[in-house]
């Protein structure tokens, strides 16, 4: 646990999905090179995702990782770099330990950054924790395109770094206790022209001791020209000097081939099952072809939960747009309450899935939060929310992109997000079913990647 209270622990190990994983505890003896337990960390090396061990290093909080990043975009001086610099410039690839950093949540020693992370039910708030791993990824990814491997140092290329994606985050333990200190730690292992993935691990020791692994991430990040967010900057390139960093990379670069589904084409199949399903809800109505449903089921829109907000300045970030991890931390508490009153009792979030950031949202919009649950599996549920804007000032202009006949109730999309719940009080939960043919689309949709994280992290 990396806390002054912890100090006096020794180095332990943890055995976690055939990987180790060491615990640093005591930063006196990790300084010295040579001592066994340098060493140790050294050869602990694992190959989730080309995540290496928690290795040794300046214990810094996560206010000093986040306050780093907006000195080092003060000091960008995008004039100072010419279009001849943007386009030729040689940007020398990295390794992927090279933007290898991590950070400390010290939950166990101050008291107002607990009452921040505290939720009602007395563990930490995940909303909370979602924003950092959001400022995480924008880190490392400045760390990637840095002079010298650090933030003091200036970018090789004056860039905005920008979260397009969250790839996914899977949650391997969501009882996370709000007196222990939290490890974040994370690097760059991919990269493209301008766009890189992110891969972020989340750590706290358990009333033993023990190093426990509560979530993996994958964020994608792309970067941008801060004299023109339409024009793309390139990034650093990434080399492997493992096969297992080589695989992380491959891997990677078969994800951003085929970035999403979620515009694919039902299969055939899934054309039989929706067929199925229709035929077997007339055939209980005896009297015409009106589709009839049991005391166990629910239609989709049935299960429809929203809250609107305002956009206040104390939710920017650094450019001066609403913060990605604020709409992420939002749109779970509003999936999670969705959620707990569907199962009727307590539930745990177990991944997201296909979390898109496909517009940016201003200061003053007025933001909208729609969630429904989409598919339903025995004690697992998906739940998808929504991001929507409108502007009392532009109106109009609103509804000429999105559909002229809405008028003044038009409304632009932002962000989608998807979310995998397991009902923990009440295995016996209402079966989800789409009344229509775009409730049909979205329910083959939730079917997929509730599927995919039971195959990933459940089975």
């Amino acid at each position: 646990m990396l806390a002054r209270n912890a100090s006096r622990r020794i180095f332990q190990v943890r055995q976690f999905s055939g990987y180790k994983f060491p615990v640093v505890t005591q930063p006196s003896i990790l300084q010295q090179r040579d001592s066994p337990i340098h060493k140790q960390i050294q050869r602990n090396v694992s190959s989730m995702s080309g995540v290496p061990s928690l290795s040794s290093g300046q214990e810094m909080t996560i206010d000093n990782m986040v306050s780093s990043i907006y000195d080092h975009v003060s000091k960008c001086g995008p004039e100072n770099f010419s279009d001849e610099d943007k386009k030729n410039k040689v940007l020398q690839p990295r390794a992927i330990s090279d933007s290898y950093r991590k950070f400390v949540i010290p939950l166990s020693t101050d008291t107002v950054k607990q009452k921040e992370y505290l939720s009602a039910m007395g563990n930490v708030r995940i909303g909370k924790i979602l924003e950092d791993l959001d400022h995480m990824a924008v880190h490392v990814a400045y760390i990637h395109n840095s002079e010298n491997g650090s933030l003091d140092g200036p970018m090789t290329l004056p860039r905005t770094i920008v979260t397009a994606s969250v790839k996914r985050v899977d949650f391997h333990k969501e009882d996370i206790n709000s007196s222990r200190d939290i490890i974040i730690d994370g690097q760059v292992t991919y990269a493209g022209t301008s766009s890189m993935q992110i891969s972020i691990r989340l750590f706290q020791n358990d009333e033993n001791g023990n190093l426990v692994h509560i979530l993996k991430a994958d964020f994608i990040m792309v970067s941008r020209d801060p004299l023109d967010g339409t024009k793309k900057i390139r990034v650093h390139g990434l080399v492997a000097k493992t096969p297992d960093e080589a695989e992380t990379i491959n891997q990677a670069k078969e994800h951003f081939k085929t970035m999403s589904n979620r515009d694919e084409e039902p299969t055939n199949d899934e054309f039989r099952l929706i067929h199925r399903m229709y035929n077997k809800l007339i055939a209980r109505n005896m009297v015409n072809d009106t589709p009839v449903l049991e005391k166990s089921e629910i239609w989709m829109h049935k299960t429809m939960l929203s809250v609107t907000e305002i956009c206040f300045p104390e939710y920017q970030n650094m450019y001066g747009k609403i913060f990605g991890g604020f709409l992420m931390r939002k749109a779970l508490e509003l999936a999670y309450t969705n959620a707990k009153m569907y199962c009727k009792g307590r539930v745990a979030i177990r991944s997201m899935d296909h979390i898109e950031f496909a517009k940016a949202v201003e200061i003053g919009h007025v933001l909208h939060f729609d969630s429904f649950v989409t598919y339903t599996d025995r004690k697992y549920i998906q739940v998808k929310v929504v991001a929507s804007i409108s502007d009392q000032n532009k109106l109009p202009e609103l509804a000429k992109i999105n559909n002229p006949t809405l008028g003044q109730e038009a409304r632009v999309n932002t962000n989608v997000f998807n979310f995998t719940m397991e009902s923990v009080d009440n295995p016996s939960i209402l079966t989800v079913v789409p009344k229509h043919y775009v409730h049909a689309t979205t329910y083959l949709e939730g079917r997929r990647l509730l599927n995919n994280t039971l195959k990933r992290i459940i089975n």
